[in-house]
């Protein structure tokens, strides 16, 4: 079975509907200057990101690095 086409809609398609989504909640909050939920739809939206292309690397090692900071080491 292919998935090329998941892939596909994965790198291109499904960004576009999450920048559109994220550009509306953006727009929704900017009007009461609720800047922490601005900030936080953003940052959710990048986890998904990365998710959705990157298989999560990324946010995972993100999270390895802040656990190494307070001494917890995964191998």
């Amino acid at each position: 079975m292919s998935t090329n086409g998941l892939d596909n809609f994965l790198a291109t398609g499904f960004i576009t509907f999450l920048a559109l989504g994220v550009i509306v909640l953006i727009l929704k909050h900017w009007k009461g200057a609720e800047w922490l939920k601005i900030v936080s739809t953003v940052f959710i939206a990048l986890i998904i990101r990365d998710f959705a292309v990157n298989q999560g690397r990324t946010t995972f090692g993100f999270m390895k690095w802040v656990a190494s900071l307070f001494g917890i080491n995964f191998s």
